[in-house]
């Protein structure tokens, strides 16, 4: 885009009215034109609802908009062709591609990088949309093909909220980037390296904010002693191995003592899995109440008020979803 197009004429306020009618890739190459170019964009005061940072065969970042906003973007940076350095440095883009839609590959553009590296790349992203977090560090590959030291330095600057490990990312990807980002206190793990926990207890023992395994792809083979395990303040499963009766075993656990830190439990079943009330309340003192569904707003739900030894609430409730059911238990100190 040439300093001498007609847009960069027109009165700022008008210039303003033009760019919130973009698509916004086409906003983010705007912003690269200048700074005055970047403060406008910034002005608008556009909002991102989630960033993700995806390390695969390239580095590429997502782009997740609020309901009312606009489709997803990924943004990706590719090294020179001939970069065939094993592990790879964490280099200066050649060339960046944009798109809009994943599916589709709607609004796909490419640019020469404007001498920008991927720090400052997501610096740039994260000044024009007001964000000061990265939601998602994402791995993918089984292995990493970056070099984790500069990995960990082309990203110091920035808060990371979740390491999420999907698709063929390995267990030992995954302890990798745990050991290189030991700031980072939540885990989510969709990737069927994470099907068999008796791999990874060292992982399960860990004083986490957030745990969360499970997905639709993955065949995680939980067991009652893995979840008593657990040292997070949150855990979430999801494993066709869950039952009712495993359940109601670790709320008895809880009420004498066990996983101490916890906060909040998410335990979904799959595959149809029958569960009913009597099952998981079997052999517990509780007392009926009436609670705002932990995950549906302005929704009320039945519950069932269980008490630690020693004083402490349990909320546990039940809830239907199209996927499956649901039980949540939240703490109350």
């Amino acid at each position: 885009m040439s300093s001498d197009f007609p847009l960069f004429r027109l009165p700022e306020k008008a210039l303003k009215l033009v760019i919130q009618c973009m698509e916004y890739i086409e906003i983010v190459g705007f912003s690269l034109v200048s700074n005055k170019t970047k403060e406008i964009v910034r002005s608008i005061n556009l909002k991102i609802e989630q960033i993700s940072l995806t390390v695969d065969d390239v580095i590429s970042i997502r782009f997740d908009p609020d309901e009312d906003g606009p489709s997803t973007m990924v943004w990706s940076f590719w090294p020179k062709d001939n970069n065939n350095t094993v592990p790879i440095p964490v280099y200066m883009p050649a060339r960046v591609t944009a798109m809009r839609d994943v599916d589709t590959q709607q609004n796909f553009v490419e640019y020469q990088n404007p001498g920008l590296s991927i720090e400052k790349w997501v610096e740039h992203v994260q000044y024009i949309f007001y964000s000061s977090e990265i939601d998602y560090l994402a791995f993918a590959d089984e292995t990493c093909k970056f070099d984790w030291i500069s990995l960990k330095d082309a990203l110091r600057k920035f808060k990371i909220l979740i390491l999420f490990f999907q698709d063929f990312c390995s267990l030992e990807c995954a302890q990798l980037a745990m050991r290189h980002f030991p700031s980072v206190r939540s885990v989510t793990s969709f990737s069927p390296s994470f099907n068999d926990p008796s791999q990874y207890r060292h992982i399960l023992i860990q004083n986490l904010d957030i745990l969360s395994l499970g997905y639709e792809d993955m065949s995680l083979k939980i067991g009652l002693d893995d979840l008593l395990m657990m040292n997070s303040k949150t855990i979430s499963i999801k494993s066709p191995t869950l039952t009712g009766k495993m359940v109601n075993q670790f709320f008895k656990h809880w009420i004498k003592g066990s996983n101490p830190r916890m906060e909040f439990a998410h335990f979904e079943f799959v595959n149809n899995q029958l569960l009913n009330k009597e099952t998981l309340l079997k052999g517990l003192y509780y007392e009926d109440v009436r609670l705002n569904s932990p995950m549906r707003e302005n929704v009320e739900v039945d519950g069932y008020d269980i008490v630690r030894n020693g004083g402490t609430a349990g909320t546990i409730s039940i809830e239907q979803t199209d996927q499956g059911r649901n039980v949540y238990f939240q703490i109350f100190e």
